[in-house]
């Protein structure tokens, strides 16, 4: 739980975020089935999705290459430490 009030603060800009854009994606498909009915719903559905998984995906590829640099990092500052560093 937030302690302090700028935590509260964060905590309440995040869940307006996240409304907001559930708020938007609901609106887009209640648009989408009075046009099309669920046919269109569900084209506009994938439309929609893909780009926000590809885009989540990425952000996982990319956090775990940064995990990985910093473990290579501390494994070679580590070897450092104890006199193992091997220099090519």
């Amino acid at each position: 739980m937030p302690s302090t009030a700028l935590d509260w603060m964060a905590l309440g800009l995040l869940l307006f975020i996240v409304g907001g854009i559930v708020g938007a994606f609901f609106l887009y498909l209640r648009t989408s089935y009075r046009k099309g009915g669920w046919r269109q719903v569900r084209t506009d559905f994938i439309v929609a999705i893909v780009p926000l998984l590809a885009w989540a995906a990425v952000r996982i590829c990319e956090n775990h290459e940064i995990q990985e640099f910093k473990s290579a990092d501390s494994a070679d500052r580590h070897q450092v430490a104890w006199g193992m560093h091997v220099q090519n």
